[in-house]
Order: C-alpha cells, then structure tokens, then sequence
C-alpha cells in the first residue's frame, strides 16, 4: 500500500494544471519532482516556470486507486485548492 497523491500547477500549460501520481515514499518522489526526473509532465511544467503544490493525498491506497482517478480525467474536482477558487470566484471574491 501506498499513497496516491494531487499536485497543482500554479498555472495550465495548454489544458493541464494537475498531476495525479502514485508512490510508496512520499516526500522522496516529491524532490525527484523538482528536480526534474520521473514525470515528463512535470518537468516540462517546472521547465517552463510553473511550480506545483502538494494539494491532495490518499494514503494507504493501492496502484489502481490511482488509475481509477487518473481514467476520471477530472483532477480539478479533486482538488481542494480549485474548489477554493471556484468557491471564491461564485461569492465574488478574487483570490
């Protein structure tokens, strides 16, 4: 078992703005993330100036949890970050 976790891009590149990946070691996969290696969405976001946050973990999952999130295609409603904006932007306020 696992963790399944949520990152969020500060900005989209072309119609992405979220990663869902999938790992035993956490903290470790998310410094292999910034430092480029693994994912090539990832890098080519942080190649082109876009930093991400940690938005969102499941923990003790396993690796079709993560392929059942992914095949949803809909990572923004996942996120808690998104809904916040979303909510926000509804009430009228900025972020």
């Amino acid at each position: 078992m696992g963790t399944v976790y949520l990152l969020h891009f500060e900005r989209k590149l072309k119609h992405a703005q979220h990663y869902i990946g999938y790992t035993d070691y956490l903290a470790k996969r998310l410094k292999r993330h910034q430092a480029k290696q693994g994912s090539k969405f990832v890098a080519a976001m942080l190649n082109n100036g876009i930093s991400f946050l940690l938005a969102r973990t499941w923990e003790e999952v396993d690796y079709s949890f993560e392929r059942k999130l992914k095949s949803r295609r809909n990572a923004k409603h996942l996120c808690p970050i998104c809904r916040k904006e979303k909510e926000n932007k509804e009430n009228g306020y900025n972020k």
